[in-house]
């Protein structure tokens, strides 16, 4: 089992937590909105999309987010872009 020992980048705790994958990913999924804010601010375009169009603003791309991609696949997004170690 693999264990992941990182800080949240999206709480305001600054502790480092130390879970597996499936630990992880459930925490994040609380954070769904936050994910969103994120991605809304740092991209022009969808990072999801095969071919990504320019969004005319961020309400626009938000909802985008929101609507047009499964949770999973932004929750495991934010998981696989996080700063984090392997604990073996």
């Amino acid at each position: 089992m693999m264990t992941v020992s990182a800080k949240c980048p999206y709480c305001i705790n600054t502790k480092s937590i130390i879970s597996d994958r499936t630990g992880w990913l459930t925490h994040l999924s609380n954070h769904r909105e936050d994910i969103i804010k994120h991605l809304t601010d740092t991209t022009f375009s969808c990072v999801f999309c095969t071919y990504p169009e320019p969004s005319a603003n961020q309400k626009h791309m938000s909802s985008h987010y929101r609507w047009s991609h499964k949770k999973s696949i932004i929750i495991n997004w934010a998981f696989e872009n996080m700063e984090h170690q392997l604990v073996v």
